[in-house]
């Protein structure tokens, strides 16, 4: 119904070969869908072995299972609202429990001048994280160490606008926003543009105070993207971003960094070839380095996709640690969208 949901949907095509939601239940003011995925994925890689153990094979299967429902008011007003889990196997092979992770818990209000939406959502500058965050695997990386630069947070209020020019706006607030470590209030705001054949431009801003450690180092983040993206009509897709700032972490503040990542694919029939490329360097904090280039072929049928990917280790040994690791690796996966 609005220009947001209509470009989500592009995405979702472009990735999974097929939009994974069914409308189960439609009147003319309400509608319900329903959809999710079944992933089996498997990695291969030297990083995955322990001090315990000594395989190079992870498993990485997942189920995602999602709900969203709109209610219109009337021809101007619309209510919205979505949630999203995903499920994984524990890591504890003594027993048979489920990991459950939220993705998304939101609801708003959409009306002709813009949506707003308040919950466990994207951040205002994942709208330009999403253009090189595009392969099955290797790509999406090197905007997750702060809350208010990651795809998702929780507590974010949101306001989104796309014009009829091809102008999109939106700014968010983080209200004690959480991660596994960390709690963060901040904002950030994205502004970007659609120029002839098929470019569009953005320039985005995240900042965040963040409380690390035992809840009492807090510190102030800060990101400046910019980012480029091209397509067109015979399967092209490329998209470059450049993101800088200061981060801080637990024992350390205001460490400058710097950080790119590019997206090149091309669709042809039912098969997608890509070449991602992800880089990050934060000079006081060595486990946050990320280098490496990432090859991948795709093939969807229906609702099925068949994925193998490739990552090239650009790290020396022990560099990385955090959002990436130092070594190759070897993901082979199938999906199963519903």
């Amino acid at each position: 119904m609005k220009k947001s949901h209509i470009a989500m949907a592009v995405v979702v095509g472009l990735t999974s070969g097929a939009a994974s939601a069914a409308t189960i239940y439609k009147s003319d003011d309400s509608v319900l869908n329903f959809g999710g995925r079944a992933e089996v994925r498997g990695n291969f890689s030297d990083a995955n072995k322990t001090n315990s153990n000594s395989s190079t094979y992870d498993d990485k299967s997942r189920v995602r299972i999602s709900v969203d429902g709109t209610q219109a008011l009337n021809d101007d007003v619309a209510f919205f609202g979505k949630y999203e889990l995903e499920l994984t196997e524990a890591e504890d092979n003594s027993s048979d429990d489920v990991g459950v992770n939220t993705r998304f818990l939101y609801a708003g209000v959409e009306t002709n001048h813009g949506n707003v939406y308040y919950g466990h959502q994207n951040n205002a500058v994942t709208y330009l994280t999403d253009w090189t965050d595009m392969a099955e695997t290797f790509s999406g990386y090197i905007n997750e160490y702060t809350i208010a630069s990651a795809d998702r947070a929780k507590n974010v209020l949101r306001y989104e606008l796309t014009t009829d020019n091809g102008i999109t706006f939106q700014i968010d607030g983080n209200f004690n926003s959480e991660s596994e470590a960390e709690k963060s209030d901040g904002f950030g705001a994205v502004i970007a543009g659609e120029l002839p054949a098929g470019v569009e431009i953005g320039v985005g801003y995240a900042v965040s105070d963040e409380t690390y450690g035992n809840g009492n180092d807090t510190d102030k983040s800060d990101s400046i993207i910019a980012a480029i993206k091209y397509t067109n009509d015979q399967g092209i897709w490329l998209a470059a971003m450049y993101q800088f700032g200061s981060i801080s972490a637990e024992g350390v503040k205001d460490s400058d960094y710097n950080s790119a990542d590019a997206y090149l694919g091309y669709s042809f029939g039912d098969n997608t070839v890509n070449l991602t490329y992800s880089y990050y360097d934060a000079d006081k904090i060595d486990s946050y380095d990320i280098n490496f280039v990432g090859v991948e072929y795709a093939r969807y049928i229906k609702n099925i996709a068949f994925f193998g990917s490739y990552k090239f280790n650009l790290l020396d040994e022990g560099e990385g640690g955090q959002g990436d690791n130092d070594e190759n690796e070897l993901m082979l996966g199938m999906r199963y969208s519903f």
